[in-house]
């Protein structure tokens, strides 16, 4: 198994390893979360680095990144929403993995096909986004179990991040959509 994709298998753990930390009450557990959120997100930068620059992109690699990523992303977000101070709408949590399952079902018609379909620029940007805004939530939450008066708006921050990433998950799949009408109408007959 090539680097790429033994950093691409760490981060699942780390995103695993995140979700049972934030599963806790005690705000040093949200900390570690925090740490081991940031750490996924660099060995995802770093995975793909690596690929390229070895040259050892692989089908697995093409595969897994994703999954990894949403298992990250995901993972943080479900866990996230027992904290009802951050106000996370659990709709809006519904709808990105809605779109995450569907997405999946259209990779998977694509390998039915002999095609693997790896992540494009709009799903790139997508993944970034949701980085970034999970990446904030955390912040917020740990800012405020340790931060004396920290302010209020924070807690209204999250709902907004949320409505943020729905956005921007179903802009991408309305384009991958596009990209891939083709072959989607193709598996129907």
């Amino acid at each position: 198994m090539s680097l790429a994709n033994q950093l691409t298998m760490a981060r699942i753990l780390m995103a695993l390893a995140m979700f049972f930390a934030l599963m806790h009450a005690r705000a040093s557990w949200h900390i570690a979360a925090l740490a081991l959120y940031v750490a996924a997100l660099v060995t995802d930068w770093v995975d793909g680095y690596v690929a390229r620059r070895t040259n050892t992109i692989s089908a697995f690699g093409k595969v897994a990144d994703p999954i990894a990523d949403k298992i990250l992303v995901l993972g943080a977000l479900i866990a996230l929403i027992k904290n009802r101070e951050l106000d996370i709408p659990l709709w809006g949590v519904f709808l990105i993995l809605a779109r995450e399952l569907l997405m999946g079902g259209v990779r998977t018609l694509g390998a039915m096909q002999g095609k693997v379909m790896a992540a494009e620029r709009w799903g790139k940007w997508k993944m970034g986004v949701q980085s970034v805004a999970v990446l904030l939530m955390l912040a917020i939450l740990v800012a405020m179990e340790t931060v004396p008066r920290a302010p209020l708006w924070l807690e209204r921050l999250p709902y907004h991040l949320t409505v943020l990433c729905v956005i921007v998950t179903w802009a991408s799949a309305y384009l991958y959509y596009r990209q891939s009408r083709r072959m989607i109408e193709s598996s129907w007959s």
